[in-house]
């Protein structure tokens, strides 16, 4: 009876010190995962000159989420299944993704301690389809939710549905402003759908008929250049005269305003370095104004002692901000050179324009759509190179997800988000 109890609890006590060794070393080994580092399997399994070996080795997490789902993810030429959170080591790798009927991307990306964690989503353009309108025109605008197009020769502007039905004709004598205001060159009008009239518009202030030369569209609020004012001062908030203006940035001799993400209201900042003489030069980095000046990019507040970024331009064309990406566009040894800065990385390329003096850019799921007059782009933020969609064409413009243009007389339309089906 004594043996046999004894047994029992030798058995029971080595059964404890097998649970607690399991036990410490599950935590030791949960401990090291969740810091960056898993066991060097190469070493435990291969003894042979181990000498420079570590027994852990960091790793970090690849995460990539392609929509729609794709035929293949390579990583480093081997295969990565989509969304499923992998384990690689420390190191560069090159990402490639390809499904049919879709354009191809390539991507490199850097694993290292710094940044061990890698995600990205990736929405994928269908090949381009080339789609011939009924009506050919000149230029489009988006118009209310409607299409505003420009056509020579024919004495109107034809607004039209999504279907490019023709719903009403406007005379040519008035020219489109923006949101659902027209100008004859010396007055501004607002368009009724229903009723088919213009209006003058009239000044909240003096009950007058605006009169204005020279207007635009910035921010849905009407901009006289003739006074260098918006059309109602009760909208601005802006007392001193403006000097420049663009889309996002207002310059007064004192000021530079930043319009904020949300369009509605103006940041100022005091600059302390002289006259700013290019508006579309000044932009946000990691939330600060910078602005041009002798081909360097600096603070506007001098007291702000940050990273400084210094490019050097032979002559900058095109600043924009999307969000937290800013996008620098210049010419550089007679070809078109382009970088994305943002709070997590500095992105750039360098590629052949025809007019890098006309160039637009827009955003569009995740990815960023270059047009000139006679040619479009893709380009993911990250990609080792931008994709033509279109050339050779006559005059181009995107409104929405959809690119229109024009060749051989002929207008067409290339749905960015169209799906392909099979």
């Amino acid at each position: 009876m004594i043996p046999s109890y004894q047994e029992e609890i030798r058995i029971r006590k080595n059964k404890d010190r097998i649970f607690w060794f399991v036990v410490i070393v599950m935590t030791m080994f949960l401990y090291f995962f969740f810091q960056g580092y898993y066991p060097n399997y190469e070493r435990l399994l291969d003894g042979a000159n181990t000498s420079k070996q570590a027994f852990l080795k960091p790793f970090g997490i690849i995460d990539i989420h392609v929509f729609p789902s794709p035929d293949t993810i390579l990583v480093n030429n081997e295969r990565y299944n989509n969304n499923s959170k992998t384990i690689f080591d420390l190191g560069e790798y090159v990402v490639g993704i390809k499904k049919d009927g879709y354009l191809p991307i390539t991507f490199p990306i850097d694993i290292n301690k710094k940044n061990p964690f890698f995600t990205n989503v990736v929405n994928l353009f269908a090949l381009p389809e080339y789609s011939r309108l009924p009506i050919n025109f000149d230029k489009i605008s988006v118009y209310d939710d409607f299409f505003l197009l420009h056509t020579t020769g024919t004495g109107w502007l034809v607004l039209v549905g999504s279907d490019f039905q023709v719903i009403h004709r406007i005379p040519l004598r008035y020219w489109y402003i923006g949101g659902l205001y027209f100008t004859d060159g010396s007055n501004i009008y607002s368009y009724s759908l229903d009723t088919d009239k213009f209006l003058n518009v009239i000044d909240r202030e003096t009950s007058l008929p605006i009169q204005c030369t020279h207007i635009s569209y910035f921010g849905e609020k009407l901009f006289c250049h003739d006074s260098m004012r918006f059309v109602w001062t009760k909208i601005s908030e802006i007392q001193e005269k403006i000097l420049k203006i663009n889309d996002r940035v207002i310059v007064t001799s004192k000021y530079i305003y930043n319009q904020d993400s949300a369009n509605m209201n103006w940041k100022y900042f005091e600059y302390k370095s002289g006259t700013l003489r290019l508006p579309s030069a000044v932009v946000h980095l990691n939330k600060i104004p910078y602005f041009f000046e002798n081909g360097k990019l600096s603070p506007v507040d001098k007291i702000y002692t940050g990273a400084l970024f210094e490019y050097w331009l032979d002559s900058i064309t095109w600043v924009k901000e999307f969000d937290d990406d800013t996008i620098l566009l210049w010419e550089k040894q007679g070809r078109a050179q382009f970088v994305f800065i943002s709070s997590e990385k500095i992105y750039s390329g360098l590629f052949d324009f025809e007019d890098i003096n006309d160039i637009t850019v827009h955003k569009l799921n995740g990815a960023y759509v270059f047009i000139t007059k006679k040619s479009a782009y893709i380009y993911y933020k990250g990609a080792k190179e931008i994709v033509k969609i279109l050339d050779q064409a006559d005059v181009a413009w995107m409104v929405d997800a959809k690119i229109f243009f024009n060749k051989e007389w002929k207008s067409y339309v290339v749905d960015l988000l169209r799906k392909v089906s099979k």
